[in-house]
């Protein structure tokens, strides 16, 4: 009785092939995606023989049109995550781009540069960046650790970004950038 119900979707897939891609060709866009559905659904039906019984399937005809669907969906998600040649490409220059020894002697002068914008700061400015941006400790502990406000310690951030910021943007040496640094 299995082997009935199937030889029948294969037979029902031959003959409503035309109207079958006519459908999936309009619903993903390519008639040529619709004709590799319909070949791969014509030998998944060959392989599902054994596992469905005749019982399950009561609308050959829908049961038809769903593995198809089924096909055409698994496809497109095995499709999109899916790497394009030129994906791989531009990863790969990327890779390349950062690998160039000029880009990294640039990397290396530019985090001297910062390093010796952030050593040129006033101690107590230096240590309040420092408890905020790389130990990440909120305005109220940084304030109770020294002694001041929270207020002040938003100001000494603001002076440390501005001074780092005009070190970045003259490319400068890191160094005093011709203003006396304030303290309060």
């Amino acid at each position: 009785m299995t082997e009935t119900l199937f030889t029948a979707l294969r037979r029902l897939l031959v003959d409503d092939y035309a109207g079958l891609k006519e459908r999936l060709g309009r619903r993903f866009g390519s008639f040529d995606f619709a004709s590799e559905v319909l070949h791969e659904a014509w030998l998944r039906l060959q392989r599902a023989e054994r596992a469905v019984s005749a019982a399950a399937v009561q609308n050959p005809k829908a049961y038809l049109y769903r593995v198809v669907l089924n096909i055409a969906t698994d496809r497109q998600r095995a499709e999109r995550s899916r790497l394009a040649v030129a994906d791989v490409e531009a990863i790969r220059q990327h890779a390349q781009d950062d690998l160039d020894p000029a880009r990294v002697a640039e990397g290396r002068l530019a985090l001297h540069a910062l390093s010796q914008a952030i050593n040129a700061l006033p101690a107590r400015r230096r240590a309040i960046f420092m408890a905020a941006r790389l130990e990440g400790l909120p305005y109220k502990v940084i304030a109770a650790r020294f002694g001041v406000t929270v207020r002040v310690v938003d100001r000494e951030l603001a002076l440390a970004l501005e001074h780092l910021a005009d070190v970045w943007e003259e490319g400068g040496d890191g160094g005093n950038d011709g203003r006396k640094p304030s303290t309060p």
